[in-house]
C-alpha cells in the first residue's frame, strides 16, 4: 500500500493527479482499509476441550453427571475425576478444598499448540499465562481461569506422569 501512495503523490508532483484527484484515492484507500475484515487470530479456538468444576464432595458430583448425563469415566482419584463426553472432549470434577463450589476453569483447544509460543503472544496482549509442557493457563479480563491446549488434551490425575 506504500508503494502506491508513493506513486499516486509522486503523479500529483508530476501534474498527472489532480489535488482532488489525490484527495478521492487517498480517502477511497482508508475507506477500504477500515471496511477490510480482520486479521484471523494467532490462536484460533476449534473447540471447547474440557470444563472442570470445584465441587466439595466429588463422589456426589460424580455419580450425578454419570446417572443423569450418562458420562463415562476416563480417569479417577479420590480429588479428581475425569469424565468422557466425547474422544477429544471431557468433562473434570475436582474437590475444592475449602473453596465454594464452581466452575474452576474451562480449556479451548487449539490445532498445533505450541504452550511456549502462545504464551509469549498473550504476554505481548498484557496477560500472564501460567505456561506448562502441554497447555496453559491465564486470567481472562473477568478473572476468569482459561486454559489453552491442544483440541486432544486428554487430561491428568494429580501426580499422574504426563508424556
Amino acid at each position: 500500500m506504500q508503494q502506491l501512495i508513493e506513486m499516486m503523490v509522486t503523479d500529483f508532483e508530476r501534474g498527472k493527479l489532480s489535488r482532488r484527484q489525490l484527495a478521492a484515492a487517498l480517502a477511497g484507500m482508508v475507506a477500504v482499509g477500515a471496511n477490510a475484515a480482520p486479521s484471523a487470530p494467532d490462536l484460533k479456538v476449534v473447540g471447547v476441550n474440557h470444563v472442570t468444576l470445584r465441587v466439595p464432595d466429588v463422589e456426589r458430583s460424580t455419580k450425578f453427571y454419570q446417572d443423569v448425563f450418562g458420562m463415562t469415566m476416563r480417569k479417577a482419584s479420590p480429588t479428581v475425576k475425569i469424565l468422557g463426553l466425547n474422544p477429544n472432549c471431557f468433562f473434570g470434577i475436582e474437590a475444592a478444598n475449602g473453596k465454594g463450589p464452581a466452575v474452576d476453569h474451562f480449556a479451548l483447544g487449539i490445532p498445533n499448540f505450541k504452550p511456549k509460543e502462545a504464551g509469549a503472544k498473550l504476554e505481548k496482549l498484557g496477560l500472564k499465562p501460567d505456561v506448562a509442557k502441554d497447555g496453559l493457563k491465564f486470567l481472562d479480563p473477568d478473572g476468569i481461569l482459561v486454559q489453552l491446549n491442544a483440541p486432544d488434551y486428554p487430561g491428568y490425575l494429580p501426580g499422574q506422569q504426563q508424556p
